[in-house]
C-alpha cells in the first residue's frame, strides 16, 4: 500500500509536468488530446488546452496630401540676396499663370514682373515649361519640383512655399 501511494504521487507529478505548454508563441491551436494513465485500476482523463491571445492592430489611415497646381497663387521664400555688395534679407516670390508665363520678384528691391534672366524685350513675358522629369523649368535655368505646398530646388534651399499673397 505504501508503494501504491508513492507510485500514484509519482504519476501525478509526471502528468502535471507534461501538461504545461512550452511553446506559447505558436499560432496553431492543437486538437484536444486525451491522455489515459492507468495505475492499478485508477484511470485519469486530462484535456489538453492551449489559450492563444491575439492582438489586432489596424493599419494607419493615410492622410491625403493636397497637391496644389503651379498656378494656385504665389510661391515665396525668405532668403538672403546680395543687393549691390550687401547681403540683404528679402522675400522672393514667383507667380505662375496657366498660359505658360510667370512673374518673379523680391522685396525689398524688385517688384513682381519680368526676371532679369528672361530673354526678350521688357514687354515680353517670362515663360516656364514642364519637362519630361515632371520639373518646372523657368527661363534662366532653374528647375523646380512641385510637392504639396513646396516648390523645391534641391540645390538652392530654402524652398518656395505656397502663399495666397505675393509681394507688393
Amino acid at each position: 500500500m505504501k508503494y501504491l501511494l508513492l507510485l500514484f504521487l509519482l504519476v501525478a507529478v509526471l502528468i502535471t509536468a507534461g501538461c504545461g505548454n512550452k511553446n506559447q508563441d505558436t499560432s496553431v491551436v492543437p486538437p484536444q488530446a486525451t491522455t489515459i494513465v492507468t495505475v492499478s485500476a485508477i484511470t485519469t482523463t486530462l484535456p489538453l488546452t492551449t489559450v492563444i491571445t491575439t492582438v489586432q492592430t489596424s493599419a494607419p489611415t493615410p492622410v491625403p496630401v493636397l497637391q496644389r497646381k503651379i498656378t494656385d497663387g504665389f510661391w515665396c521664400r525668405d532668403t538672403t540676396m546680395n543687393i549691390g555688395k550687401a547681403p540683404t534679407d528679402v522675400r522672393e516670390c514667383y507667380q505662375f499663370f496657366s498660359d505658360g508665363t510667370y512673374k518673379w520678384g523680391y522685396s525689398p528691391g524688385w517688384p513682381m514682373g519680368k526676371s532679369p534672366s528672361c530673354s526678350g524685350s521688357a514687354d515680353v513675358k517670362c515663360v516656364y515649361t514642364l519637362n519630361a522629369n515632371s520639373k518646372y523649368e523657368v527661363e534662366g535655368g532653374y528647375s523646380y519640383i512641385l510637392s504639396g505646398d513646396n516648390l523645391i530646388d534641391p540645390h538652392n534651399p530654402p524652398y518656395f512655399i505656397w502663399s495666397s499673397a505675393g509681394i507688393p
